[in-house]
């Protein structure tokens, strides 16, 4: 588990940099470019086979399994992972790992542009595991996937859920500018205000961009102090 931890958190950066991609692709309106699929190592170079590595009492088969396919994902072997998840998924139906597994096939599947089969598999996080570490992330994961096709409606909630249920800061204040750009892009320009003044006011990567993009028709409504420190990039944002 503490190595796919690890991975989780380049996971969770790369999401971070989609969204961000996402970001000047609405801005810019220009067509999205994929990012390239990263392809799997040859067969040559991955970790010798499961059925090599003894088993030991401290470690029992289904964990064995599990960190086997979670150190192929570490090592960018998408396509020798998926196989390895779905073992275990197959094999251990009562494990506790089960949700990672999951999220570690959906993941696969959308660093190698299946985003179908990506979309079931997060979703099953949510349905099953809703309560799980693996839940913010598979939200924020299904709701880029629905942004990227301009899928405002969809997207929004799903944004919205990443909020609420991610521990990592970073990833609940992106969600928060994303859902605020599917609610001003569905003309729901109030509700995005208020998103919008929560990620200004705080440090993140999205803090100039949500001063920039406040709707105009409704930053008239506020007092002229406190909408000059909302547009000023150097000046935190303080309610007066």
């Amino acid at each position: 588990m503490k190595l796919f931890r690890r991975a989780a958190g380049f996971v969770l950066a790369g999401l971070l940099m989609s969204g961000a991609a996402l970001a000047q692709e609405v801005r810019r309106a220009q067509p999205f470019n994929e990012p390239p699929v990263p392809r799997a190592l040859p067969v040559d170079e991955a970790p010798p086979p499961l059925e090599d590595r003894p088993s030991t009492p401290e470690q029992p088969n289904d964990k064995r399994q599990l960190e086997y396919a979670n150190a192929l994902f570490a090592r960018k072997m998408y396509d020798l992972a998926i196989p390895e998840y779905e073992k275990y998924l197959n094999d251990y139906g009562g494990a506790s790992g089960r949700a990672n597994a999951y999220f570690g096939l959906g993941e696969s599947y959308r660093l190698l542009g299946k985003n179908g089969s990506a979309r079931t598999n997060f979703q099953k996080v949510l349905d099953d595991f809703g309560d799980s570490e693996f839940a913010g992330p598979a939200a924020y994961a299904l709701a880029v996937l629905a942004f990227s096709q301009k899928d405002f409606t969809s997207a929004q909630p799903l944004f919205h859920k990443a909020a609420a249920k991610s521990k990592d800061a970073s990833v609940a204040l992106s969600a928060k500018y994303f859902e605020a750009r599917c609610l001003e892009s569905t003309k729901r320009a109030d509700d995005a205000l208020t998103l919008y003044l929560q990620v200004a006011e705080a440090k993140s990567q999205y803090r100039e961009d949500a001063r920039t993009l406040m709707p105009s028709s409704n930053t008239k409504r506020w007092p002229a102090k406190q909408k000059s420190r909302l547009l000023e990039p150097n000046q935190p944002f303080v309610q007066v």
